[in-house]
């Protein structure tokens, strides 16, 4: 059977992973101390982005009233997460592709003050189209998915299954190895997707979370023995 391999910022239980990448918290005390108390919604794109507001509350405790604010997330997964933490989930999106949630939080977020939290460089579109809607979005970056300066790693074997849970992390592939030809690759969702280089064998995993971005991998690597 193919080898499977999980490009990611941390190593997953039951799955070979490659970290080519690390995810970076930011202090967002000088965003936060900014902000006006009439913000009417909080909208996550990523774990990572409430996990870097979880620590920022933490350590400002005088933020905490954010958690308060009715929260619009864009998967399950995110949701526990928030849960987690104690925040106000109003709303978990049905699609959980950037594009997708971006159109069903439209109608959702009329007449509201928005807060987005979010990587540094996302290339889902939501800002621009939420924008688009006429609805005010103010967006804070939360966290940077930077490039690893790890060196010395290993190429995966021709033939590979690699899954990709960020475009970042299929950027810095291409960039520290030269793609084979007989890789497949699987992406997390359509904004990951969407990144890949266009004559490359691709697949967007139908569920959107890893587990079952490694189901799916099991799945294709049994069709192809």
């Amino acid at each position: 059977m193919r080898d499977i391999i999980l490009v990611n910022s941390k190593p997953y239980d039951g799955v070979q992973t490659l970290i080519l990448n690390e995810i970076e918290y930011r202090d967002m005390y000088d965003s936060l101390k900014e902000l006006r108390k009439d913000y009417t919604a909080l909208v996550f794109t990523s774990k990572h982005a409430i996990k870097s507001l979880q620590k920022a509350i933490e350590k400002y405790p005088q933020f905490e009233y954010l958690k308060i604010i009715p929260a619009y997330v864009i998967g399950e997964s995110s949701a526990r997460v928030l849960e987690k933490y104690q925040f106000n989930v109003e709303y978990i999106g049905k699609d959980s592709h950037g594009i997708g949630f971006a159109s069903e939080l439209i109608p959702l977020l009329q007449h509201k003050k928005v807060l987005y939290f979010r990587a540094k460089k996302i290339v889902s579109g939501l800002d621009e189209i939420l924008s688009h809607a006429k609805i005010y979005v103010k967006q804070i970056i939360a966290y940077e998915n930077k490039k690893s300066n790890i060196t010395n790693l290993e190429k995966p074997s021709p033939k590979s299954i690699l899954i990709f849970t960020a475009p970042s992390h299929y950027t810095s592939f291409v960039q520290q190895f030269a793609w084979d030809d007989s890789y497949i690759a699987i992406a997390i969702g359509l904004t990951t997707f969407s990144v890949f280089d266009a004559e490359i064998k691709a697949f967007v995993s139908p569920k959107q979370n890893i587990e079952g971005c490694i189901e799916f991998a099991k799945e294709v690597a049994q069709r192809l023995v």
